[in-house]
């Protein structure tokens, strides 16, 4: 039953999709749960559903084109064996808590506070929360601006004990609670997306350069000039629409463009030259400082003059752009199975484009919904995500990834330009509608206006209170007298 429910909740991601299942994907693991008094089998359990649901849910990782077969799939079987702690250490709490015959409906508490606090640090991956699963449901979806992603966690687990007592119980008083707390989900959030208002009129336009540059030719030996004529061929297309805003991909320029390759440097600038528009592209960059040299994987924001703004991406990928707590051992650099290992960017960039503010981060950072809450604080009107999924030719890693930055819109209310190398870009409004899309593995452009925003969300005001809540509600729930020889 442990495996049914772990298929089950995969089943309900991306690519499959099924995002309904979701809602009955605990019910068959729930009779364990309420007997579950051993710590080891606790642990057993949390690995084996954590094992099931992340292996399907990334298996991807294995596909990865940039490095050998072997070594794919290695980062693939530790990737999963890393995220299978979170289930483990759910299983365990719930234990202790079971151990204290707490009710069943405090696992709706334990869950989210797990998968929130397992976000944070080097090893952080919201990609696999449950309540990622939803993300076709936008009436439902909605409530993110106040609860969060987590919360949304939080109340899949909630139905699923509901539809589970009803099973139990089929009195009209289970079916009532259930349909009240369904019917009410989805009432909140439509009533929520029905009553937003744009603060005024579309009026920035925006250009989204996909080149869709295969791996092979990106990385291949004297290619920066090749690649730079075909993506700025691609951009001189697009400036008879006289955009405010151009953006290229994260790595669309491939060489230290400031220091050392004053050529294509140029090129960028005589591209801009006459207009008005501005460009945000991904490019490398490095510094000296105390004669050491730190490479950063970055966001270039250039006029017609040159280089005016510059981000270093702070949350990097563990074991691709860097190797976590490499800088105090270095042994462990032989895990570094990427490009390089990459210094964190420690500065949260604005840049500014006619009135507005606007942040542009990195590839995996769009994951994380304490980054862009935080630039939105900080005063962002609309958020960029540039990206490089191309070394994944083929779902679900693509579309999984562009389907997370569904949340971050509405978390936030800011309008999102995703740009990616090979796919999937697009723009999001708002409320988590998709206006324009880009597929995978084609070349394209997406012209269009967008709506910035200045009003601040209770989420970006209050971030996951609700969860916080939660937490200490569980602490509290942990004092509670048990009688351990009950146990022996």
């Amino acid at each position: 039953m442990i495996i049914l429910s772990a298929i089950l909740m995969a089943i309900s991601q991306h690519p499959i999709g099924y995002g309904f299942l979701a809602f009955f994907s605990i019910i068959p693991i729930i009779p364990s749960l309420i007997k579950l008094k051993s710590y080891q089998n606790a642990l057993w359990n949390g690995f084996l559903w954590g094992f099931t649901y992340n292996f399907l849910t990334v298996f991807w990782i294995a596909t990865n084109i940039g490095t050998s077969q072997i070594i794919a799939f290695i980062t693939m079987i530790l990737s999963v064996l890393i995220l299978s702690l979170t289930p483990m250490i759910i299983f365990f709490i719930w234990c202790a808590l079971n151990r204290r015959n707490i009710n069943l409906l405090f696992l709706s508490f334990v869950w989210p506070s797990v998968e929130l606090i397992r976000s944070y640090g080097s090893l952080g991956f919201p990609w696999v929360s449950i309540s990622n699963s939803l993300v076709e449901y936008n009436n439902i979806i909605q409530l993110i601006e106040y609860i969060g992603m987590y919360g949304l966690s939080a109340l899949i687990i909630l139905i699923n004990i509901l539809i589970y007592n009803l099973i139990l119980t089929r009195n009209l008083k289970s079916i009532l609670v259930l349909c009240l707390t369904l019917s009410s989900s989805i009432l909140i959030g439509f009533l929520i997306k029905t009553n937003f208002e744009l603060d005024k009129d579309k009026d920035l336009k925006v250009v989204v350069i996909q080149p869709n540059i295969h791996l092979s030719e990106k990385w291949s030996r004297g290619s920066q000039s090749k690649i730079m004529n075909k993506i700025i061929s691609q951009s001189q297309e697009t400036l008879i629409e006289k955009p405010d805003l151009l953006v290229w991909p994260e790595t669309s320029v491939i060489s230290y463009l400031i220091q050392r390759d004053k050529y294509n440097y140029n090129k960028i600038k005589s591209l801009l030259d006459g207009n008005a528009t501005k460009l945000i592209a991904g490019i490398p960059y490095y510094d000296i400082s105390n004669n050491k040299i730190r490479y950063y994987n970055s966001v270039g924001y250039f006029d017609s003059s040159g280089l005016i703004g510059l981000y270093h991406k702070i949350h990097l990928v563990p074991g691709a752009e860097y190797v976590p707590f490499s800088k105090y051992l270095n042994s462990l650099e032989i895990f570094n199975f990427g490009m390089g290992n990459f210094s964190h960017g420690e500065s949260y960039e604005l840049f500014d484009v006619n009135d507005y503010k606007f942040a542009a981060m990195i590839c995996l950072e769009s994951i994380f919904p304490y980054l862009s809450r935080k630039f939105v604080a900080d005063g962002a009107n609309f958020l960029v995500y540039l990206v490089n999924d191309g070394w994944y030719e083929s779902a679900p890693e693509p579309q999984q990834h562009a389907s997370r930055a569904i949340y971050r819109a509405i978390e936030t209310r800011r309008p999102i330009i995703r740009c990616a190398n090979t796919g999937v870009s697009m723009i999001i409004d708002q409320l988590g509608n998709i206006t324009h899309q880009l597929e995978l593995n084609n070349k394209g452009n997406i012209v269009e206006e967008i709506n910035p925003s200045t009003k601040l969300t209770f989420y970006v005001k209050y971030g996951d209170i609700f969860i916080y809540f939660m937490m200490l509600s569980i602490m509290l729930l942990m004092f509670k007298k048990v009688r351990y020889e009950d146990y022996i």
